[in-house]
């Protein structure tokens, strides 16, 4: 029998000797200084590129591409596919436009926030064997870690969260076009279908197998479906520029100093937002809710353990990246109502990438920490049942009131994060269960990066096979 790694390995090599191809051709007439640099080691010292897969196989591959022994040499490129292995809908386009319009917005904002979005270099088209794909090739950022890493951890550096904070809100703020990159969206509005299914079946069928759907079944389906299409409506919604896939996965900041040291952080505090292919105008919170999704679902890992600490910090970033936001939204000119309905759209986006995401398509579970499966089990059903409570927040007004202040809906975010790791704590004292000493992240430990939009990174074991199995991976 054939080992399906066999097929991806030859896919990635064939692929990689394409974008090298691609970059040197570009290298060739490019007027960018770092791509003339390239030309001239290849052509006049002898030189060539390589290329290290950092991520992908589900929308793209993305690539380190550099001259060896040239360390300033070197460039970060994506290969876009027209598909989207994330999504369950196997007949669903990924339209290759959205390479283009990645480009532009990463132009503007690399100008707007220096430093926190890569410059872009090139956005190049491409056809091999009846497939067409787009290269974005940019500058190659000296941040190098994902953000999630410090989640896992349970250790965050508290320097990251009103950066980013800022650079969203500069995102928001700006004039758009309200059909911007709109031709992402249909490959997500299938996704929608599939929740609103679901929802309507579990609720219909009355036969919950867990938390998630007795939570569905006692809001019965009147008040389920009113939930979820109200999410639907929103993402439709063009209130502003987004992102729009801002979690801590598409966040990288800089490498530890060590791994063996869980406290400690680069230098600077630094970081880069990247991964701009879904940015279109969209609802106002779903930025910032994204952004909080893995981290409260890390929370309820670190209560099944016992770290305290850990929580500790992840709750700093939380209120932090919620403070920093509104403070400079507020600046912006928004009014103390437009706050309060900026705020209250937050948790719709944060339970929607947990119910959806975690819960239904069983997206980045492989990364929380946890100790076991029966762990991973749990926090899967605990991000289900507390994503749809956040939702009922934004969308239900017999459950939260209108007329809430930002500071309000703030609090009840909080209470009902705190609720939910409460009640995982109170799980693990009932079964005795000791605490276990943290331990710095897998995905640091096997110098693995994860990223693409909604991307299932499968299994564990995947990850134990890297460095036999797979090309070099970082992303």
């Amino acid at each position: 029998m054939s080992d399906p790694l066999d097929g991806l390995v030859e896919d990635k090599q064939k692929k990689t000797a394409i974008l090298k191809r691609v970059i040197a051709e570009t290298a060739a007439t490019s007027t960018a200084d770092i791509f003339q640099k390239i030309h001239n080691v290849i052509n006049n010292d002898g030189g060539k590129i390589e290329a290290i897969i950092l991520s992908g196989g589900y929308t793209n591959y993305s690539y380190k591409v550099f001259v060896p022994g040239q360390p300033d040499l070197a460039v970060f490129a994506k290969l876009s596919f027209e598909y989207a292995l994330w999504n369950p809908d196997k007949n669903s386009h990924y339209d290759l436009q959205r390479t283009v319009c990645e480009y532009e917005i990463m132009n503007i904002m690399a100008e707007k926030v220096a430093g926190s979005v890569v410059a872009p270099l090139a956005c190049i088209d491409i056809e091999e064997e009846g497939q067409k794909m787009k290269v974005l090739v940019t500058e190659w950022s000296k941040a190098d870690e994902q953000f999630c890493n410090q989640f896992i951890d349970g250790a965050v550096d508290s320097r990251i969260a009103p950066k980013l904070a800022s650079t969203l809100a500069t995102l928001h703020a700006m004039e758009f076009e309200p059909n911007f990159n709109e031709q992402v969206k249909p490959c997500m509005l299938s996704l929608f279908d599939q929740m609103l299914a679901y929802v309507k079946t579990t609720c219909e069928d009355m036969k919950p197998k867990d938390r998630t759907e007795k939570q569905l079944v006692i809001l019965g389906t009147e008040l389920a479906m009113k939930v979820a299409n109200a999410s639907l409506a929103d993402y439709n919604t063009p209130d502003c520029l987004i992102h729009s896939d801002s979690h801590v996965f598409n966040i990288i900041c800089e490498a530890k100093p060590s791994i063996e040291e869980l406290e400690n952080f680069g230098p600077n505090g630094n970081f880069v937002l990247v991964d701009w292919e879904m940015a279109m105008a969209g609802p106002k919170g779903r930025d910032i809710g994204l952004a909080l999704s893995f981290p409260i679902g890390c929370m309820v890992a670190h209560a099944l353990a016992g770290h305290l600490d850990a929580n500790e910090s992840i709750n700093d970033y939380i209120v932090t990246l919620l403070d920093s936001y509104m403070e400079c939204m507020a600046k912006a000119g928004k009014t103390e109502e437009e706050l309060a309905s900026i705020m209250r759209n937050i948790p719709a986006w944060t339970g929607w990438f947990q119910f959806l995401a975690f819960y239904f398509l069983d997206v980045q579970m492989v990364n929380f920490p946890c100790e076991s499966e029966h762990d991973r089990k749990y926090v899967k059903d605990s991000m289900g049942a507390l994503g749809f409570k956040l939702m009922r927040l934004a969308y239900d007004t017999d459950y939260f009131p209108e007329g809430a202040t930002a500071e309000q809906v703030k609090s009840m975010i909080l209470s009902l994060v705190e609720e939910e790791v409460t009640e995982t704590a109170q799980e693990r004292m009932l079964h005795r269960r000791k605490r276990v000493p943290r331990k710095s992240s897998m995905l640091r430990a096997t110098n693995r990066r994860v990223s693409d939009a909604m991307m299932n990174f499968a299994a564990a074991d995947e990850v134990a096979r890297l460095s036999s199995r797979e090309l070099s991976i970082a992303e």
